[in-house]
Formats: structure tokens, sequence, C-alpha cells
């Protein structure tokens, strides 16, 4: 899927056929734009190119949300005929395990040549989504807001993301916040008891649902680690999108749980080992 940063106008394309497969220019044409928030923007005018091909310039006053973006090309006439599709529009400034720019660069393709920036772009979200769900958490330190439950009588809460930095705090459903100034929290696991052992009184005998505001993540800056893999991920990628991969005797390649795609064992292996000070190797998140 393509994405595209805020702030940038994005160009799409559609080619027009009538029922014989022959291109076409039909009677009418209009592309309906279906934004993140729920609205519609219709464009009546789109640029023809020539015959059966047109396009629509969308301003980036259009595309001022961060998010998922979904049209329609409709068509009438001789040619009718739907043609949907989609893009992602996402803040410039979101943390990324590798850069546009780095990612080019790893793959030989000059900073000037910006045919492939969507795909790259794609790939690289593509690669920072299963490694976080791989890793448990955030590449990089962030705040997190999250429904949680206490378990083990009451003894025990937790947290979804991992490795944990620190709580901010944790408000049940009724009742006041937990003090936390006796916790102690396990990061690796992301589960917080009492130092003491006991229960979280403050529950009492209401629900044991909470709001939890904590930061989990991996340091504040992208670990080298996680970055040269992510190097080494995109290469093979687009090296068997293109056909030109050599799968060397002995096996090169394994598939990895969490991850939708074969990828390099040079590459996993750069997981292993301490990563920010917090041990971490493959094998334990399997």
């Amino acid at each position: 899927m393509a994405r595209y940063p805020l702030n940038q106008p994005v160009r799409v394309s559609t080619t027009v056929r009538d029922l014989n497969g022959a291109l076409a220019d039909p009677s009418s044409i209009t592309l309906t734009l279906a934004k993140p928030d729920g609205t519609q923007q219709v464009y009546s005018s789109p640029a023809h190119d020539s015959t059966g091909l047109y396009h629509q310039d969308l301003p980036a006053a259009d595309l001022a949300t961060a998010g998922h973006y979904q049209y329609v090309w409709t068509t009438t006439g001789s040619a009718p005929g739907v043609a949907p599709g989609t893009f992602d529009v996402y803040d410039p400034f979101e943390v990324t395990v590798l850069s546009l720019e780095d990612a080019k660069i790893t793959l030989n393709i000059p900073a000037s040549t910006t045919t492939y920036d969507s795909e790259i772009a794609s790939w690289v979200a593509s690669i920072q989504s299963s490694l976080e769900r791989f890793t448990g958490g955030p590449i990089v330190n962030r705040a997190i807001t999250e429904r949680v439950e206490i378990i083990h009588g009451y003894t025990a809460i937790c947290l979804r993301q991992r490795p944990v930095v620190s709580v901010t705090s944790i408000t049940p459903d009724s009742g006041s916040a937990l003090s936390l100034a006796d916790i102690k929290v396990d990061t690796n696991a992301g589960v917080i008891r009492r130092a003491n052992g006991l229960p979280f009184y403050v529950f009492g005998y209401g629900p044991p649902w909470a709001n939890a505001v904590y930061v989990a993540g991996w340091g504040s800056q992208v670990p080298a680690a996680f970055n040269d893999f992510a190097r080494i991920v995109i290469d093979h990628l687009w090296s068997t999108q293109r056909g030109s991969v050599t799968m060397p005797m002995g096996g090169e390649e394994t598939v990895l749980p969490g991850f939708a795609y074969a990828i390099p064992n040079r590459a996993a292996e750069l997981l292993n080992g301490a990563v920010g000070g917090v041990p971490f190797t493959v094998e334990a998140y399997l």
C-alpha cells in the first residue's frame, strides 16, 4: 500500500477500458475520496492524459489528517466501471526504524530517483510493524495509554508493551490512582506487583480494570541492531521482488514466527544479544 507524508499532494491515476478490454473514454468520470474522519470529497474533472488514461492531483489540504484513505473511480457510458484504491497518509515525524534516505542508500538508488519512494516506504513500515510485534514493544521509547486488568488475586497488573521503561499512573475504574511508591516492575514481562507482594488494596472489591499510562521502548534512539536488521531485510525483499536473489547452498533463509515473510539468517542473528541494556534473544520471543 502506498504511503505519503502529511502536507504533500498525492496523484492518483486510473486506466479506463470498455467491456472488450480496449482503452476508451467514458461519458463521465468522477473520483470519490473517503477520508479517515468518514467524510468524502468528490472530484468531477480529472485530467485526461490520453485515451482511457486519467489522473487526479489531490491537494495537501484535502489530506490534512493522518490515516487510511480510500478512493473510487466511477465511469459511465461506453466504458462503465468502478475502480477502487487505497493509500495511507502518515506523520513525517513518526519514529521509523529506517529512513527513506537510508533505505535508498542500502538499495543503491540515487536520492534524485523518486519512482520507488512509495514502495520503499511501504516496505519499511511493514518491517517496522513486524519488528515491534516481534520484540514486544515500540522501537523507540513511547508513552502508552491502555486498559489493563489486575489478576492473580489483585496482585499483578500486566502491560502489553515491553520493555517497560517507567510507569506514569494506574487509575482504577473506581477509586483513586495507585501509589507508585512501592511497586516493582518486571520490565521484560511487563508485569507490575507491589514490592511486599500484597494485593493492590485500592481496587477493594471493585472491578479489576484500570487505565494505565506508561513508557515502553528500546531506548531514546533506534538501536543500531534494529537499523541494520531493517537494512538487510529491505535489501532482501527488494532483491526477491526483482528476481535477482541468489540462494546459497546450505540454506540462507529462515521463517520466524511474527514475520509474514522469509528473512535472512544474518538479519535474525543481529537481534540476538543485549539491546539498549535489556537482554534480548530471538529464541526468547518465539
